[in-house]
């Protein structure tokens, strides 16, 4: 099982644990209260004036026996709220650590590419060198690009090649995976945007002539 795929059956198990002590709780939360008014009828009969005095002993046996099972489902309802808290701060954890990673390929795969990018367009490999070091440092900085996870990629390596004074001819990157993915999603900055087309309107204009022009209209 491949790991993307470990942690969503982990996701999974972890909210199928969650309904089943949500049912749990519920369930408990019903004892609770019916146990509390069995309670609460049992205390009215032993206290009722002109209660028969030999049914005293028995209805105090009853009543200690209804407290402690209100007692016991409380501290039950009380330990399931704590398992609960314990699987969401867990679940909480998987989310976080989930999207650091998504985070770090993300920038993984920026840096990749502008690698190639930046060698693709400068001959001198001491400059390539420099400048890929340039673009590995504006990258750790939040401060200059933000959060590069609120962008796609190829808004972010477009960005980056601006400010190091590179013009990349995109199209000879079209073919490669990411770039394919933007194009499909209509990517909003990516320097493919304009590559998710159909075709010119003017080839559309010209497959229906216009009914006005009597040269169109005629035979």
């Amino acid at each position: 099982m491949t790991a993307p795929a470990a942690r969503q059956t982990e996701r999974q198990e972890l909210a199928e644990l969650r309904a089943v002590m949500d049912r749990q709780l519920a369930v408990l939360g019903r004892l609770a209260e019916a146990g509390l008014n069995l309670a609460t009828h049992v205390e009215r009969q032993a206290t009722t004036p002109g209660a028969p005095l030999e049914a005293r002993p028995d209805l105090a046996l009853a009543y200690a026996r209804v407290s402690r099972a209100v007692r016991l489902t409380v501290a039950l309802q009380s330990k399931v709220i704590r398992d609960i808290q314990a699987l969401s701060e867990a679940a909480h954890r998987h989310r976080a650590a989930d999207d650091k990673k998504a985070a770090r390929d993300h920038k993984d795969r920026i840096t990749r590419v502008l690698d190639r990018v930046i060698a693709a367009e400068v001959d001198d490999e001491d400059e390539v060198d420099r400048l890929a070091e340039e673009a590995c440092e504006r990258l750790e900085h939040d401060d200059i690009y933000g959060d590069l996870q609120q962008y796609g990629a190829g808004e972010i390596i477009a960005r980056v090649c601006r400010d190091l004074g590179l013009a990349p001819d995109w199209s000879r990157w079209a073919e490669e995976a990411w770039a394919k993915g933007e194009v499909r999603r209509g990517a909003a900055g990516s320097p493919f945007e304009m590559l998710n087309w159909t075709g010119p309107p003017a080839v559309q204009a010209a497959a229906d002539p216009d009914p006005t022009d009597p040269q169109a209209a005629s035979p």
